[in-house]
């Protein structure tokens, strides 16, 4: 038994609960006010990147994240390490503004290849595009994501 410890709830010495442990072992951590729980594995960020379009094309910072790869103007996808269970995740984008006007700042997910064939999310890949305001895709030197939902 080295290493293992058994437990059904942790909490402060005055009582206090913080987290109870299911017969599944899901965490519960209980809510600010201790009303309500919430599942520890399903609240958790499960991919996240900041990644660079121009010049090197490459990942800055990630987590569960195994390579991004460029496809055409203002267009990428992120690889995941580890797979989701299916499509049904939830995706967050994000960039930094590249000029005084602010008209490098928007991306969405699920694009277009040259040849017109659809890239969009799988359990394996998130793509995302950058535009611009004339509509156009640009390479942007941050683009972030994080990536909500359960994996496989």
């Amino acid at each position: 038994m080295a290493g293992i410890v058994g437990l059904t709830e942790l909490q402060h010495t005055n009582g206090n609960s913080m987290l109870t442990v299911a017969t599944t072992g899901d965490g519960n951590v209980k809510s600010e006010g201790g009303a309500v729980t919430t599942s520890l594995r399903q609240g958790l960020c499960k991919a996240w990147a900041c990644n660079e379009q121009d010049g090197t094309n490459g990942v800055l910072d990630s987590f569960n994240q195994a390579s991004i790869t460029d496809i055409g103007n203002g267009q990428h996808s992120g690889t995941r390490t580890n797979n989701m269970a299916s499509v049904n995740w939830t995706v967050s984008f994000l960039t930094s503004a590249d000029n005084a006007d602010n008209d490098k700042s928007m991306v969405h997910m699920g694009m277009r290849t040259g040849s017109g064939t659809l890239l969009d999310k799988s359990t394996s890949v998130v793509s995302a595009y950058a535009k611009n305001a004339s509509n156009s895709g640009v390479d942007l030197g941050n683009v972030g994501y994080q990536i909500f939902g359960d994996l496989a």
